[in-house]
């Protein structure tokens, strides 16, 4: 493992020990690694502000975590908002809101907490409103005070709360350029498959001229294809008409030389 998955299999090791000492030795054989890697991680940690502790003889160990103590209704009141919400999570109790929602209105309400989410663009507290009788999420920076109350919250429907963990995601501002660019991605798409197909009718119609066949026919249905691939449009002028003309009867008078005379004229065939 690299030093970080390193790092962090050393911090469960100790804390899953915790209050207890571990050795290195026991350490270095857990984590697959020498004594003395043991040791430079442990510096490592220490230096960076985990409260490592050293005892002679014993091995390494982390202090207990310090017990919280219960939050009161008045301690909750004076203490910051995001404490006390994570109090009434714990605790599952009823929560007291001063809310101001996103048209700057204020309201006071009873909130039955359930759990705090954070997400990409801010924490919600989400749990059932009483005064709306619903799932709700409140957005933590949006609460001005909350207090807890001596009630504690109902056991509710696990898939009424997951509806209202649908965090609003904001869209990314447009940038310049097409409005639609999967359209214009199936537009190109469509036009290099009609392009193919065409082409593909070329060679087969190119085939049938050195074979003998009937070349012209088929490259006049080339020719059909190609103009509805454009929108069904005609040439603007008469000399683009007068050009293309002379561009396939170039073309079939080469076809014809190379296959022996055998091929038929534009007019004939058909």
């Amino acid at each position: 493992m690299d030093r970080v998955d390193r790092l962090l299999a050393l911090v469960a090791e100790l804390r899953a020990a915790s209050p207890e000492p571990l050795d290195a030795a026991v350490l270095a054989a857990r984590l697959g690694v020498s004594g003395r890697t043991v040791r430079r991680d442990l510096e490592l940690l220490t230096h960076g502000g985990l409260p490592v502790r050293a005892r002679k003889g014993r091995g390494y160990a982390l202090p207990e975590p310090a017990a919280r103590e219960p939050l009161g209704e008045v301690g909750s009141l004076l203490g910051p908002v995001h404490d006390t919400l994570a109090e009434a999570v714990r605790a599952r109790r009823v929560v007291r809101l001063a809310y101001t929602d996103q048209a700057g209105a204020r309201s006071f309400r009873d909130v039955e907490a359930h759990g705090l989410v954070v997400a990409p663009y801010g924490e919600y507290l989400v749990g059932w409103c009483r005064m709306r009788d619903g799932p709700r999420m409140f957005r933590l920076d949006r609460i001005g005070a909350a207090v807890l109350s001596g009630r504690g919250a109902e056991v509710r429907d696990l898939d009424d709360l997951l509806a209202a963990l649908r965090v609003p995601v904001p869209r990314p501002a447009a940038e310049a350029g097409p409005r639609a660019p999967a359209a214009a991605a199936r537009a190109r798409a469509w036009t290099l498959d009609r392009l193919e197909f065409v082409r593909s009718r070329l060679r087969e119609a190119a085939a049938e001229v050195r074979g003998g066949g009937s070349g012209a026919a088929a490259l006049r249905g080339c020719w059909g294809i190609w103009r509805s691939g454009r929108g069904g449009r005609r040439p603007r002028s008469g000399r683009r008409r007068r050009a293309r003309s002379r561009c396939w009867r170039a073309v079939l008078r080469r076809s014809r030389r190379r296959s022996g005379g055998s091929c038929p004229t534009t007019r004939g065939s058909g």
